[in-house]
């Protein structure tokens, strides 16, 4: 089952709530999948950067006006007004015309964002972008290394020995700008996240034994439904059985009734004339 982020996670992380987190929350939960950001070590390294970039998800347009960026070649920026026009927006603070300009053509319209850059300060578009910049520089693959693990980075001409998440740190920030925010915000997303997906791991065997438990007691409880019906119908069986006589003793009440005495049910025919005989001499 995919871990599923919540405000409330974010709020933990942060230490504070703010009005971003659902959206960002729902957004995450669509987006992140899909760039196989799914479980609770890639999300800690994922919100842990996040959490500092947009000051504890508080913003999704950086503070600073954008001038300092104006004339940097290295961002596209070779257009007047280009560094305030295109400075840090979304949830990694992508920034420079030339970023803008590629996340325009991975959305299939060139100048989307050339022409609309507020859009990135959108939380659909402000994960999406932190999603594509995650993917194309491969941070998964050190997100998934043990915290143990030293990984080589060349920075300014120098190769450094990191951490995964010094690595990651590195790669989001350009240097280690908010280094020890960005790894404790990692350490507290990480224990967050690993209990939730504990947690989300067991949830759905908890349904399935609810269910096995409540068709056993909808069987149970037809099978005494049907149990109490032949009981009751042998009862009524009984009782019929009971109020009619047997016939063994309607034959010996029929023997031991008394016959007719047939004398008196049948006069001879020589009787009946004597009778009449007499009652004529009489008259």
């Amino acid at each position: 089952m995919t871990l599923a982020i919540t405000a409330e996670h974010l709020a933990q992380i942060a230490g504070r709530k703010t009005a971003l987190m659902p959206a960002l929350a729902e957004w995450m939960n669509q987006l992140c999948p899909q760039y196989q950001i799914d479980t609770a070590q890639e999300y800690a390294h994922f919100l842990a950067q996040a959490c500092h970039e947009t000051d504890h998800f508080k913003t999704l347009r950086e503070y600073a006006s954008g001038s300092a960026y104006e004339g940097r070649a290295d961002l596209g920026n070779t257009q007047a007004g280009d560094g305030v026009r295109f400075r840090g927006r979304g949830i990694f603070q992508t920034t420079g015309r030339a970023n803008y300009l590629q996340l325009g053509i991975k959305k299939g319209s060139r100048d989307l964002f050339i022409n609309k850059p507020e859009l990135l300060e959108e939380p659909e578009m402000a994960v999406w972008s932190a999603c594509e910049y995650w993917l194309t520089r491969n941070l998964n693959d050190a997100a998934n290394h043990p915290v143990s693990d030293r990984l080589k980075k060349k920075y300014k001409g120098a190769v450094l020995d990191l951490s995964p998440v010094e690595f990651i740190s590195y790669t989001v920030n350009g240097g280690n700008r908010g280094l020890e925010d960005r790894k404790a915000f990692y350490a507290k997303a990480l224990a967050i996240l690993s209990e939730a997906e504990a947690g989300s791991r067991e949830m759905p065997a908890m349904p399935a034994m609810a269910g096995l438990a409540a068709a056993g007691k909808s069987k149970s409880n037809k099978a005494k439904s049907s149990k109490a019906k032949v009981e009751k119908a042998e009862k009524a069986e009984k009782a019929e059985k009971a109020s009619k006589p047997k016939k063994t003793q309607t034959k010996a009440a029929a023997k031991a009734a008394p016959k007719p005495d047939s004398n008196k049910a049948k006069k001879p025919k020589a009787a009946v004339r004597t009778v009449k005989a007499k009652a004529k001499a009489k008259n």
